[in-house]
């Protein structure tokens, strides 16, 4: 069972930000810049607030990038840039928790954005559905899409909003399940 806030209030009482970023490809070091973005603030299960935009990354979307999330250079070109939202989504997030499936890989986009806006992506707690699924020992595959239709969430997958929504609502799903002991784990294929 996930609680917050130090184990005291069970998380479907607390807010959360769940939060998911498309770019024009995997690595901010390499040049590749967030694309798009939405926070969805859940409580009690329910999304209550959204922030959600196309970004104009300032260069091209790389055609792998394009063929998984649908978003092509038009799209963005008169989005407005991470800088000009920025703001803005410090406001949004507050010091609510943030939620992400895979944490790593859209926090290191957030923080090299933030940087670039000369800013610096805020501390607040983060909880990884990636990781709370690899714990539970219950699932062969742990991909967003393959851990929702498992757990009966449905919905369109690789666009910022739905898979923000997807994560918060497989959070919500994942803090229910007790982990599995070692030897009760189901067996890998």
């Amino acid at each position: 069972m996930v609680r917050m806030h130090g184990g005291g209030i069970p998380l479907a009482e607390t807010p959360y930000v769940a939060i998911d970023v498309e770019t024009t490809g995997l690595n901010p070091a390499g040049g590749h810049r967030v694309c798009e973005i939405a926070l969805l603030r859940f409580h009690r299960g329910s999304v209550t607030d959204s922030l959600v935009s196309f970004v104009n990354p300032l260069r091209p979307i790389s055609p792998g990038a394009s063929s998984v999330n649908g978003i092509t250079d038009l799209m963005v070109a008169g989005a407005p840039t991470f800088p000009e939202l920025f703001p803005a989504i410090l406001a949004f997030l507050s010091d609510d928790p943030q939620v992400f499936h895979n944490a790593p890989f859209d926090l290191s986009f957030l923080r090299h954005e933030a940087r670039l806006a000369g800013g610096r992506w805020p501390d607040n707690p983060v909880l990884d559905t990636l990781v709370l699924a690899r714990r539970s020992l219950r699932f062969r595959t742990h991909a967003l899409s393959s851990l929702c239709g498992e757990l009966g969430i449905g919905t369109t997958f690789h666009r910022a909003e739905g898979d923000a929504w997807a994560a918060g609502k497989l959070l919500l799903a994942l803090s229910s399940l007790e982990p599995r002991g070692p030897g009760r784990a189901r067996e890998r294929r």
